[in-house]
């Protein structure tokens, strides 16, 4: 596999109770979406509009100071975390689910990306490179 490929990474502060203050903290190839005070936060919802996939990881101790930068991906090529067993191959749409993993896009839900590496029955958890196509619908 290729993978990823920037076209525009942008540093941006991350929420103190960045999704709801998870024991991981930041995990990277997760959809976030924008929060209160121009920061981020977990997206796991595809009726939010993603900002980006974040593509680096932030321990929890650091991201409750309220004072990390983390990399967010917002064009180009990515890989992004799967969040729910499904069949993708290229050309697929995919939106922001549980967990700020990607699944198959359905109708009238915000797309974070297009599928354009590595496709095929894939398991919760995998990695899969995707074309990010901000504001699309499906």
């Amino acid at each position: 596999m290729a993978g990823a490929s920037y076209v525009l990474d942008k540093g941006y502060k991350v929420l103190s109770t960045y999704n709801s203050s998870a024991a991981a903290g930041v995990t990277p190839y997760r959809c976030v979406k924008t929060a209160t005070g121009q920061t981020i936060d977990l997206n796991a919802t595809a009726a939010t509009l993603s900002l980006g996939v974040v593509q680096e990881a932030v321990d929890a101790a650091k991201v409750a100071t309220g004072k990390v930068v983390a990399d967010v991906r917002m064009l180009g090529i990515t890989k992004v975390f799967v969040t729910t067993a499904a069949s993708l191959v290229i050309g697929s749409k995919v939106m922001a689910g549980t967990g700020g993993g990607v699944l198959l896009a359905t109708s009238t839900n915000f797309v974070v990306g297009i599928v354009v590496g590595f496709g095929g029955t894939l398991a919760d958890g995998d990695i899969v490179d995707i074309l990010l196509t901000p504001g699309m619908v499906a």
